[in-house]
Order: C-alpha cells, then structure tokens, then sequence
C-alpha cells in the first residue's frame, strides 16, 4: 500500500466530499486486475475450468489464501479441497469467484498502519456478521440467502476506509461514541453528512460489485431503504446488532445496537430465535475465523 495521507474532514464533507474520499481510497485499496479477468472469463461461455485455473494459477498467494478458505467450516464441502483445479471443477463458479473477492480485500487492506486499527478483530467481527447473516436468511428461507454472506462480510469496509483516510475524526468520533453512547453511524452522519456504510457501498459500486452487494451494505443500518435488497439488508442488521451484542470481534462501534422491529417483520423472524440461531452458527463463526486469520 502505498504512503497513506489522511484527508481534512472539510474535503470529505457532503456527497462531493464522498466522492473524494472514494477516488483518493481506490489509489491506495483496490480489487486486483485478477479478479476483473476472472469476472471477464467467467462472463465468457466459450471459457473453460482449466481456461479459469490457469487464470488463478498466476496468482500463486491468491491461490493459496482462496484455498485455506475453502477448506474452512462455512464451505464444508465433503472432501478436502487441494489444487486449484479441483476447487474449479468441484465447487462453482460462483463459490469461486466469491472466495477470490474476499481474498482480494482482505489484502486490500492488510496495509493500514500498525496502531491504526486492530485488523484480526475487525474482521472476526465481519467475518461473524456474514455468517449470522446468511443463517438468519436460511432459518427464515429466504430464497439465495448465500448470497447475503458477502454484503454482510463487507459491511463495515467504509470503517476501514474511514481509519485510513479520517484519521483524526474516527478518533473524535470514538471519544463522542464513549461519551455519549451514540450509535458511531449518525455520529459520523453527523460529522460528514455520510456514514461509514454509504463509504462502503459506494467503495464497492466503484469497483464494479453488483448492486446486490453494495445496495445492502448502504442500507445495513436502516434496512427499510434497501428496495429489493431489504431482506438482506434486514438479515446484516440483525447479524450486527446480535455480533456486537455478544461482542464477537469489533469494527469500532463498541455499543449494542438496537434492532428495529421492520427488520425482524421483513424477514419473518421472532426476536427470540434470533439467539438460537446464533448459538448454532458460533461455532461455525470461530472454525471460520481461524482460517480466514490464519497466514
């Protein structure tokens, strides 16, 4: 990553400022030119598995870290996943290109300074929100709700643009939270007129996600904004506010959130069986979060 110059919060403020922020973070943080190839080959219906393993092949760390979490307890796939090739031919293409998304930003961001933020539990907190995510939609049979893993993994990524590029204000925002008990959003709603999750969607529609993705994370907070994308938005909601409940990890916001009613209406669920959800997914949640920490 290359030298990190923080931004002035007036150059940051409003949807101008947001826009700034976004086009300054993506010198530093991008997808690499892979996973666009892979997009293209995938898109392709003359490509073939060994067209695409080829394609992964040249990236040997990509590869490597893609495999140690495929092999982990949310793929449980019944056999052991060890070339590149069988992860190819065995698993999906959907299953792969979603591994190579997560493990392209996960490097994205493995070069915020030391001190600046505790990368292990921050994503420990992503990593637990995605699979409470994608359990609360397959408890309430939610049709695709796989696919709510993703939005919910990358939830908080505006925070980490924030901690990057807002330094000095994520420390003032931190001490208001404390002191005040605010949820850490419409305090920085608050400051920039944007919050951390309008950062992270707009991040990933810059680099070229589907809206399935960054539409839920932009809503997570208030999911009765997400239009099609409700139901997960709804289900990161209630997997985030059950996360820093049970304090799995943190992305910086410290304080239980409060769940609102619409999102349990929305996708059908009771507020009791939200923790019998979670106590079958913790144990997932931690074999999950070793490997994806582990190097």
């Amino acid at each position: 990553m290359a030298s990190v110059n923080p931004l002035e919060v007036t150059s940051a403020h409003g949807l101008q400022g947001l826009e700034a922020l976004i086009t300054e973070v993506d010198k530093l943080v991008s997808l690499p030119d892979i996973y666009y190839r892979l997009e293209d080959a995938i898109m392709d219906p003359a490509s073939t598995t060994d067209r695409i393993a080829e394609l992964l092949r040249s990236d040997p760390d990509l590869c490597a870290r893609m495999l140690r979490i495929a092999n982990s307890a949310f793929y449980s796939f019944p056999t052991t996943i060890e070339t590149i090739e069988r992860a190819v031919s065995t698993i999906g293409l959907r299953q792969i290109r979603e591994l190579v998304l997560i493990t392209s930003v996960v490097k994205a961001f493995e070069g915020i300074p030391p001190g600046t933020v505790n990368m292990a539990i921050f994503w420990e907190h992503s990593v637990a929100v995605g699979i409470m995510s994608r359990e609360l939609g397959v408890h309430a049979r939610i049709p695709n709700a796989d696919g709510f893993y993703i939005p919910g993994l990358l939830h908080d990524i505006g925070r980490l643009v924030m901690y990057l590029k807002l330094p000095r204000l994520m420390h003032d925002l931190l001490q208001q939270r404390q002191a005040s008990g605010q949820p850490m959003y419409l305090l920085e709603r608050s400051a920039l007129e944007y919050s951390h999750a309008e950062i992270g969607g707009r991040l990933l529609e810059y680099w070229k996600l589907p809206q399935s993705i960054w539409e839920p994370v932009v809503t997570h907070h208030e999911p009765r904004k997400g239009g099609e994308y409700s139901l997960a938005a709804s289900a990161i909601h209630i997997a985030d506010a059950w996360v820093n409940t049970n304090r799995v990890g943190s992305s910086g916001c410290g304080f239980e959130l409060a769940i609102h009613p619409e999102a349990l209406e929305r996708i059908e669920i009771e507020l009791e069986e939200i923790e019998q959800i979670g106590s079958r997914a913790a144990q997932q949640i931690q074999a999950v979060v070793r490997q994806f920490m582990s190097h």
